[in-house]
């Protein structure tokens, strides 16, 4: 039998299956960049991030001890905000913006995270959370991700011009920027892939061009955080979580009720705004630190300290996991959370949005866990808190994938992309 020639024959050529010599060329510089910039980046800023962690670890308790010891512990917000407004001032930073920064940071680098400023972002950042203000260490990371990242940046490019093999090696400042920040959230969040995502996505677009670096950045900076650490994910959880078909209808009712407190969240930061905006900011983080002196005394009074408001609240989320919360007792510490990180970012406090929006939506998620009595401690409490970092973030898919990677539980996945959707969807249509 003849062989069948002519346009129907298939035949495997070289060209098919190896890149052309120009081709070849790009992946070579793509690859250089990414092995001896990218990845050392990445692991700098991991190594820097985590004992940056490791030491406002130790100085929460050190602080908290000697307001106890000298009366001060319900004024220790008070003396935090007002420090950190005293700083802004004193260094002329004034009112501070991760959300501006990072806006800024896409049509100039240099201008949204020179170093001296940023240094000083940060170290509000830590007095701010160190002293007991609603706000997350994911802020101070992601400012020193970036500052560093782009004084990474400044250095290649020196070497560039008078070193002749670096020439090869030098990258935009954004990435630079992006991948540092990356490397930082990876090791706050314990989440390589979530910390990607995060400091590549901007304005709800994720592009190859600005993924890939972060991806690189963000795994090396993990790899030294986990070396350290460990590789225990946020949120651990004793036994796996089982998906039920009626779960998506509480998933469902539980977005809407996380839209609700979102909104309810935006409108109280808003008025707070307007009501602090006619107080100098020097005062101002003094007139917030005592409102959030107020909203301190409940759980020193009626739960033995537990920290409700203070910092990005961690502990409240995993209290809230354990389950035999009451739903009355979630709505309280939605309450006190929502006012308190209001408070904190209208009157001048430093620090990142997503783990109050974490914590608060958490609340939400335990009160429908002890409404409904599903059995499963927690489900909806992950689902709810989920949800609620999506809508305050505009965010559909981040926190989702975040959810994943922090508790190591798929069954998660499905009733939180239902609850997030309608969150997301209830607090863009409220705040168009």
């Amino acid at each position: 039998m003849r062989r069948p020639t002519g346009p129907t024959t298939m035949s495997i050529l070289p060209q098919d299956i190896f890149p052309k010599r120009f081709q070849q060329l790009r992946l070579l510089a793509h690859s250089r960049r990414l092995v001896f910039v990218v990845m050392p980046l990445g692991a700098l800023i991991g190594l820097l991030v985590t004992t940056a962690l490791l030491g406002l670890g130790r100085l929460q308790p050190l602080i908290s001890h000697l307001g106890s010891r000298t009366h001060l512990v319900v004024l220790l917000p008070a003396i935090g905000l007002f420090l950190t407004t005293l700083l802004l001032s004193v260094t002329g930073i004034g009112e501070v913006s991760l959300f501006r920064d990072l806006d800024l940071a896409h049509v100039a680098p240099h201008a949204a995270f020179p170093f001296r400023k940023s240094m000083g972002k940060v170290l509000a950042c830590v007095l701010t959370i160190g002293f007991g203000g609603s706000a997350g260490v994911e802020g101070p990371g992601k400012w020193l991700g970036a500052a560093l990242g782009l004084q990474y940046h400044r250095v290649s490019r020196w070497l560039s011009r008078h070193v002749s093999p670096f020439r090869r090696l030098h990258a935009h400042p954004l990435v630079m920027v992006e991948a540092g920040a990356a490397s930082a959230l990876s090791a706050v969040f314990r989440a390589p892939l979530s910390g990607a995502l995060m400091a590549a996505e901007h304005h709800g677009l994720v592009t190859p061009g600005a993924l890939i670096p972060c991806v690189v950045a963000s795994a090396t900076g993990y790899v030294v955080f986990s070396s350290i650490v460990g590789t225990a994910p946020l949120f651990p959880q004793a036994r796996p979580y089982r998906l039920h078909p009626q779960d998506l209808a509480w998933a469902f009712l539980l977005g809407i009720a996380i839209g609700v407190g979102a909104n309810v969240y935006f409108w109280f930061r808003k008025t707070f705004q307007r009501f602090f905006g006619h107080i100098p900011l020097l005062w101002r983080g003094l007139a917030g630190g005592l409102g959030l002196t107020i909203l301190l005394l409940p759980a020193r009074f009626f739960w033995g300290g537990l920290a409700v408001t203070e910092g990005g609240g961690l502990d409240l989320v995993r209290q809230l996991l354990t389950g035999g919360t009451l739903p009355s007792q979630a709505v309280l510490f939605l309450a006190l959370k929502l006012l308190a990180t209001a408070v904190t970012f209208a009157a001048g406090g430093v620090g990142g949005l997503w783990l109050p929006s974490f914590t608060m939506g958490a609340a939400i998620g335990a009160a429908f866990d002890g409404l409904l009595g599903l059995g499963q401690p927690g489900y909806l409490t992950l689902v709810g808190a989920a949800a609620f970092a999506g809508s305050t973030h505009e965010s559909l898919l981040i926190p989702v994938v975040f959810l994943a990677e922090t508790t190591a539980q798929a069954a998660l996945v499905v009733p939180a992309l239902v609850g997030s959707t309608v969150a997301y969807l209830m607090v863009r249509e409220t705040n168009p």
